[in-house]
């Protein structure tokens, strides 16, 4: 079986983020989900990169599993 180009960085973003969170841990006695930043009347959040690159990393997986079994289904048809 062959793992696609798709499906290794997945994995990677995966472990990375949760390392990354597990690095925190120790380091800041916790992690911290998200931050409100604003300047000059604006708001906007800015999530925990370790966070956005374990999302990423789900996404990433789902999109490779659906578009490998399509091109699995269209083969056996």
């Amino acid at each position: 079986h062959q793992t696609s180009r798709l499906r290794a960085i997945a994995i990677g973003l995966l472990i990375g983020g949760a390392l990354g969170n597990a690095i925190d841990r120790p380091i800041y006695g916790g992690v911290a989900d998200f931050f409100s930043a604003h300047a000059f009347g604006f708001y906007w959040y800015i999530f925990n990169i370790a966070d956005v690159a374990i999302v990423a990393g789900v996404v990433a997986l789902l999109y490779d599993s659906f578009i490998a079994s399509r091109k699995d289904a269209a083969k056996i048809s």
